[in-house]
């Protein structure tokens, strides 16, 4: 269901990444599958996400490779507009490193659930304004971009920038239009 702008809420485009068919079909289910962010690159409002192979041992923190595949959904229809291997079609020019291996935050799961409510919230404040190319106050671009640091594990902080480079242009202050 979009929202009266138009867009999908976010928590909308979480479950739909979540639980479309494609993510069964051709994510193998031990790769991670990072959080959405919006996208204008394809020319059309969207939420992007890498996924790149995931080892996880308990008891000890997640160790991931560089990503192997992207995907790009319409923030409109929920539609897929792209999903591809790195090998094939490269969401960057750039080589994307790795492995890395998340740090633990220390923080509690309530604690890390309400970040991501709160992100989402913002998101959903912020970004019809981004995909729209309108004027967003500057102090709420700057706590979205206050909540993303708290949320997104900063090692694969650059393979987000990577593939949402207009996103941080904008949260930086730069015109994506």
């Amino acid at each position: 269901m979009a929202t009266a702008v138009g867009f999908i809420p976010y928590a909308t485009i979480q479950e739909e990444f979540s639980q479309h068919a494609l993510r069964s079909a051709e994510v193998p289910v031990e790769h991670y599958v990072s959080a959405p962010l919006p996208t204008l690159r394809w020319g059309t409002p969207a939420y992007a996400v890498f996924i790149c192979p995931a080892a996880r041992v308990r008891g000890m923190p997640p160790r991931l490779d560089a990503p192997d595949r992207w995907w790009a959904i319409s923030a409109e229809s929920r539609r897929s507009l792209v999903y591809a291997l790195t090998k094939a079609v490269p969401y960057t020019p750039e080589p994307l490193t790795g492995p890395v291996v998340l740090s633990p935050t220390g923080r509690s799961l309530a604690a890390l659930k309400e970040d991501a409510r709160v992100l989402g919230e913002l998101l959903d404040e912020a970004v019809p304004g981004f995909f729209r190319g309108e004027a967003v106050a500057a102090e709420l671009r700057e706590d979205l971009a206050a909540q993303l640091r708290a949320v997104l594990p900063g090692e694969v902080w650059p393979w987000h920038r990577a593939l949402t480079p207009d996103l941080f242009a904008w949260l930086e202050g730069a015109d994506h239009a």
